[in-house]
């Protein structure tokens, strides 16, 4: 992929990474109860390495809502694709999200989270938070918020906002831009070769 997406991918998961580590809670509803809930078990696998951090990716996966994030990340693309493609599209799309997050648990020991709230808009639950080093005062906190919707019961992240910048309106430009210039088996293909690189 570009340059700016390597930087994207990078960056944004980096920042999600640091979202685990011992937390504070304020304005707490389910939404956030579900987000902590998950990140204390992703932090004590983290902690305890070996086959622990194995599991870390498949607790990923039961907070991550793929579908959501595929199908909005292609925005109006999406709809013309067909369900082979789809399918194809949100397999790779979820193997490069993983491996990012994957790549940045390492990161999430230096930073505590604060819960700063929780709100509602058109079915979407926006949890808010503060991301703070641990062991640098001066350094400037990170905001970072989940927003989650419910499917089958279960609250999931639809989308990760960090400092104000979108994941999935990220994703959206740059996957947009590629298929406009070269078409979406081109988007494919370029996702594959990260993959094979392992450069996420």
């Amino acid at each position: 992929m570009t340059r700016r997406m390597n930087h994207l991918f990078a960056a944004t998961f980096s920042l999600l990474a640091l979202t685990l580590g011992p937390v504070g809670l304020a304005n707490a509803g389910p939404a956030t109860d579900v987000v902590k809930a998950k990140q204390t078990v992703l932090f004590d696998l983290l902690k305890q390495g070996g086959e622990g951090q194995k599991k870390v990716g498949a607790v990923f996966d039961e907070m991550l809502d793929y579908s959501a994030l595929a199908e909005s990340s292609l925005g109006s693309e999406w709809a013309t694709r067909t369900d082979a493609e789809k399918k194809q599209f949100t397999d790779l799309l979820k193997q490069l999200v993983r491996k990012a997050y994957e790549r940045n648990l390492k990161k999430t020991l230096d930073f505590n989270v604060e819960y700063t709230g929780e709100s509602e808009s058109g079915g979407v639950i926006t949890v808010k938070t503060r991301a703070v080093s641990k062991k640098n005062a001066r350094e400037e906190p990170v905001e970072i918020a989940f927003k989650l919707t419910q499917k089958g019961g279960t609250w999931l992240v639809r989308d990760i906002v960090t400092e104000g910048v979108s994941l999935v309106g990220s994703y959206r430009a740059q996957f947009t831009k590629i298929i406009k210039k070269d078409g979406f088996p081109a988007l494919v293909q370029k996702m594959k070769d990260k993959l094979a690189k392992g450069d996420v």
